[in-house]
């Protein structure tokens, strides 16, 4: 089976390499770039991403944190093929609406944040030299433009009457220590589907990297588990 994944907030697919390789050889994924030059929001990454979608055989689309919303917009559009929506750490709406009001601000030309700085919200506990030198790397390519208008389409998103016209299989893999998307989050998602499941991974928001192995077989549990069951 293939699958396509929508990345992170970085939108490189850089920190995705382990993820992929666990995916392997039941699901054969790719990972849709967003280029980190253009100022692009989730309208105009939605016209990109469609582009990738798989049109000759079934696949999986797979939205982390950022890329949510835009995974569920194309699932509701219940393209020929989709066997399964997943999305990881994510969200149908923004994960913390309070700072809506904050996105004027966000039009300043302020530089991006040190990573250093990023890190302890984004792993907590589980921050290392080694992951903070991959963050780096994977951030670097973006320019503070792009990045302030990817979080000001987070703080702002609201894809839940997206959310509602999707027919297929809905799985949500749930960091248990997410410092940046509550459970509230899940408790959306499950209002609008009662027929979503959600795994629990113990780890931090960057749940695909920290628990690649585990995420991945929480995936083929749910996709060759429930053929099984036919």
């Amino acid at each position: 089976m293939r699958a396509l994944i929508l990345p992170g907030m970085d939108g490189s697919g850089r920190l995705l390499r382990g993820f992929v390789e666990a995916l392997a050889p039941e699901i054969s994924a790719d990972v849709a770039a967003y280029p980190p030059t253009r100022v692009l929001g989730y309208d105009s990454l939605l016209a990109l991403v469609h582009a990738r979608v798989p049109r000759d055989e079934p696949f999986l689309l797979i939205g982390e944190s950022f890329s949510g919303p835009l995974a569920i917009r194309i699932a509701a559009a219940s393209p020929q093929g989709l066997a399964g929506l997943v999305l990881c750490a994510s969200f149908a709406s923004s994960p913390q609406p309070w700072f809506g009001p904050l996105g004027p601000i966000l039009r300043l030309p302020f530089p991006k944040p040190p990573v250093e700085l990023l890190m302890p919200l984004m792993m907590g506990r589980w921050k290392t030299p080694e992951w903070t030198q991959l963050e780096r790397q994977a951030l670097d390519p973006v320019t503070s433009q792009v990045a302030r208008r990817r979080l000001s389409e987070v703080l702002r998103v609201d894809a839940r009457d997206a959310l509602a016209r999707v027919h297929c299989p809905v799985l949500y893999l749930q960091a248990n220590h997410d410092r940046l998307v509550p459970r509230r989050c899940w408790r959306d998602v499950q209002r609008i589907l009662p027929q979503a499941r959600r795994v629990c991974l113990d780890g931090p928001h960057f749940i695909l990297q920290h628990q690649p192995v585990e995420a991945a077989l929480a995936i083929k549990q749910k996709v060759f588990g429930d053929r099984g069951k036919r």
